[in-house]
């Protein structure tokens, strides 16, 4: 939220800069301050796609992933040389939650190693990062906390749930499995570990 407002504030500056220097005369000035306004712009729909672009929801029948396009990143990382630039388009997943089978939480790494032969299809999309030239998408990705489900036919989605909050999250997977509790659940992130322990401890 700090970085939203910041992108803001410096692009009304740079408007207003760019509107002074057009009436002082100084055109070159004008235009450069013009350039400065887009790329906060651009930067501010980047940061806003990330702090609202995505989430997890539950109707008490199906499981709603909205997520990123391109399953990780709140910019395109296929649209070339400014593709940082680009907000990624988001994508919308329904799992009824009868068909849930297992449940991930954790980083890449992680999942990997707890996922079935279902995880080939995140194997495939995490190809492109892990062997990107680029070390800042690289470290990125290793960071990230990602959200993995498996179903009943063998098939899997996934998304990024960096900087969610662990309370809510921990929430719909309580109702999740409430509904089937035939729902294996996994996690190696130690926030979410303590609140599931916080709701065991509730029932108990």
């Amino acid at each position: 939220m700090v970085a939203i407002a910041l992108y803001a504030l410096l692009t009304l500056f740079s408007v207003a800069m760019a509107i002074y220097d057009f009436v002082s005369g100084q055109a070159l000035f004008g235009i450069l301050f013009i350039l400065s306004a887009a790329i906060f712009v651009v930067l501010l729909l980047i940061k806003g796609n990330a702090a609202f672009g995505t989430g997890i929801k539950f109707d008490g029948n199906d499981l709603q992933l909205k997520s990123w396009a391109n399953d990780f990143l709140p910019y395109d990382v296929n649209g070339g040389i400014l593709s940082d630039l680009i907000p990624a388009k988001t994508k919308i997943t329904t799992i009824p939650v009868e068909e849930i089978t297992t449940v991930l939480i954790g980083t890449k790494e992680f999942v990997k190693r707890n996922a079935t032969n279902a995880g080939k299809k995140l194997i495939k999309a995490l190809f492109p990062y892990e062997h990107s030239s680029s070390k800042l998408k690289k470290n990125m990705l290793n960071a990230l906390d990602l959200l993995y489900i498996e179903t009943t036919d063998e098939d899997c989605s996934f998304m990024c749930i960096h900087d969610y909050d662990p309370a809510d999250v921990t929430k719909i997977l309580k109702e999740l499995y409430n509904q089937n509790p035939n729902i294996i659940i996994r996690v190696n992130n130690r926030e979410y570990k303590q609140h599931i322990a916080k709701l065991q401890k509730a029932e108990d």
